[in-house]
């Protein structure tokens, strides 16, 4: 394999993780993220969320791009039941995947990543499988959905932003792997504000979810600044736009009315004001010359025929707990993640 090939599959098995976390994030706000169903289905996508940030370091640290368009997962969604079907054959198809791919890449680091991803894949789909059988024939049964007490233009507004809050997230993470950087700490800033922007995407989905409007979750396309200022500029003027935006949408009458949703558009609208603080800090470190991306690629790592390497634990790969929220993963050879932010702001994760 050489390393436009290597290059490729990482790319691939990227997009496939995405994908997942999509399609699992999508039903889960189908059936209410507070529901038993749904929390097991939200608790999957952080998990496949820990494993594109795993593998978009791993590409953007050999200097290369990585690819933000999700890989296309095929599913039959008329019930929970032929979901979690379509779930099963998706991590079935990625349990082979990944033990093919660790027993062939002789990198000791990579290939422990992609034994954890092969072994979580297996997890996800025993997960599945146990749901399946809980539902029995209730899960069979169609899948039903509320009447909205929205305006066709509300629900026009908030479709616009899942949109924007799905592209702050790929644009933030891309930015993230490529910035990657022991000795800075912009790549990991840059994935935590990704994770809450994906937070603020979620309120507006769950709306749209629980009242059975389509979420096609479309490539929006994302910055692609190889160098670290524009990428910076780029995310702050995407995030005080939203926060602008936020402010107008939080005085429509109908969304005024609706308090529980309210209290979160004005949530969010702090939230984004911290973080437009936190891309202004990091643009004071920019200027004081951190790395841009590399221009000495890294070696792709040989790889060996499939079935004449010894498959060791992954041991050194530390998973997060379900229950310790959303965070950057930290995996061997790799930074921790820092906190929220920078500076004065440093330390607050809410």
């Amino acid at each position: 394999m050489d390393r436009k090939e290597f290059i490729a599959m990482l790319n691939q098995d990227l997009a496939d993780e995405h994908a997942s976390v999509i399609r699992y994030l999508i039903h889960a706000y189908q059936v209410g993220e507070d529901t038993p169903l749904g929390e097991m289905l939200l608790s999957t996508a952080r998990e496949e969320m820990w494993h594109m940030n795993w593998l978009g370091d791993e590409i953007g640290e050999r200097g290369e791009e990585p690819d933000m368009v999700k890989a296309d997962f095929p599913y039959e969604g008329s019930s929970n039941a032929s979901l979690l079907r379509s779930y099963i054959a998706w991590e079935d198809n990625l349990i082979d995947v990944y033990e093919q791919q660790a027993a062939m890449v002789e990198d000791r680091e990579l290939k422990r990543i992609l034994q954890q991803l092969g072994w979580e894949s297996i997890t996800h789909r025993r997960r599945f499988q146990a749901w399946l059988d809980k539902l029995g024939p209730e899960g069979e049964k169609p899948l039903e959905f509320e009447e909205t007490d929205f305006s066709a233009g509300v629900m026009r507004r908030f479709h616009h932003e899942v949109d924007t809050h799905y592209k702050l997230v790929l644009q933030h993470l891309r930015h993230a792997f490529i910035f990657e950087d022991p000795a800075c700490p912009i790549g990991s800033e840059l994935e935590l504000s990704a994770f809450r922007h994906m937070k603020h995407m979620s309120h507006f989905a769950e709306e749209l979810g629980e009242y059975g409007e389509p979420l096609p979750f479309e490539y929006p396309g994302v910055d692609t600044s190889r160098s670290l200022t524009p990428a910076l500029l780029a995310d702050l003027e995407m995030t005080e736009d939203t926060r602008d935006r936020l402010i107008a949408l939080g005085q429509n009458p109908e969304v005024a009315a609706n308090e529980d949703l309210k209290i979160e558009i004005d949530t969010m609208v702090t939230r984004n004001g911290l973080l437009s603080t936190v891309l202004h800090e990091l643009m004071e470190i920019a200027e004081e010359g951190p790395p841009e991306v590399r221009t000495e690629s890294l070696p792709a790592p040989e790889v060996t025929t499939p079935g004449t390497t010894e498959v060791e634990p992954p041991s050194s790969i530390t998973v997060k707990p379900e229950n310790s929220g959303i965070q950057a993963p930290k995996a061997e050879g790799k930074r921790p993640p820092r906190g929220f932010t920078v500076g004065s702001l440093k330390g607050s994760q809410d």
